[in-house]
């Protein structure tokens, strides 16, 4: 096998010796067969490399198929990990309460979801709203919750309807400054207030007392207690707890939520609940 850098020396010595044999045969009036032998002589190093080079194409093309295969799959497995996530959460709350209450009787909620598409989404960090294609002729109410569409299941909690018109609906996120959520943690059942900054910063967790049993890297969810959230919607994670105290009551607690504001394309609107028996 020629070393790389030969292979295009050799290719064009081939070209030459051929257009040579075939001018030395017209001019001689040599027999065809003795051509075709000339040709295929000289030829053979530029079928070799030509081979080669197809062989390479062949098998670059292979493996751009095979990494877009695992790309879509890595999606997919994405997407249905967030699915598996929520539903965790919610039969983690699910068995809390029973566990509770164990001698209580206790009807079931299920709320109807609407999938809607967002058609406006602003740039600046304080313009605290964003616009989706549904409306009241779709059964949209103010302070409906907003979540995430993971999966054809509700993931994480994005915000709620604020004004509705007939097809569209105006939408609070989380990270508005006038956002406001009731949210608890599972692991200790410490409550707060979530309050947004702005979008692309940190939200802040109001009115959680000093020596309260709250670790970075806590989930929150909705507590259900402010009479505007479904109880056990994923909000976020506490990003940092600052250790200074000063003279404030309570501490100083940043949040992260989980999803990304940037990449929301599609949400669930979650409408009013109606009992049902399973």
């Amino acid at each position: 096998m020629l070393p790389p850098r030969w292979q295009p020396l050799c290719f064009y010595l081939s070209i030459i010796f051929m257009l040579g044999a075939i001018g030395i045969a017209l001019l001689f009036d040599f027999r065809p067969a003795f051509l075709s032998k000339t040709l295929l002589f000289l030829g053979s190093p530029f079928v070799s490399v030509a081979s080669r080079v197809g062989e390479g194409l062949r098998g670059g093309f292979k493996n751009y198929l095979f990494l877009r295969h695992l790309r879509e799959e890595n999606q997919k497995l994405r997407a249905e990990n967030e699915a598996l996530k929520s539903r965790i959460v919610n039969l983690e709350e699910e068995l809390y309460v029973f566990r509770k209450l164990k001698d209580v009787s206790l009807k079931k909620l299920k709320y109807p979801k609407i999938l809607a598409r967002i058609i406006y989404k602003p740039w600046a960090p304080y313009e605290a709203y964003f616009i989706v294609d549904q409306g009241r002729e779709s059964g949209l109410f103010p302070e409906a919750p907003v979540v995430t569409a993971v999966g054809g299941e509700p993931g994480v909690l994005v915000g709620q309807v604020v004004e509705v018109s007939w097809r569209y609906a105006k939408v609070l996120p989380l990270s508005a400054p006038s956002s406001a959520v009731d949210v608890l943690a599972p692991r200790s059942r410490e409550r707060g207030l979530l309050r947004g900054q702005g979008i692309g910063h940190p939200c802040l967790l109001d009115y959680v007392p000093y020596g309260s049993d709250l670790r970075e890297g806590d989930l929150l969810i909705t507590s259900g207690m402010d009479a505007l959230f479904p109880k056990g919607l994923r909000v976020g994670k506490v990003l940092k707890i600052y250790p200074e105290r000063g003279l404030k009551f309570f501490e100083k607690i940043e949040v992260e939520p989980l999803y990304d504001f940037r990449k929301l394309e599609y949400v669930y609107i979650l409408l009013r609940p109606r009992e049902y028996k399973p």
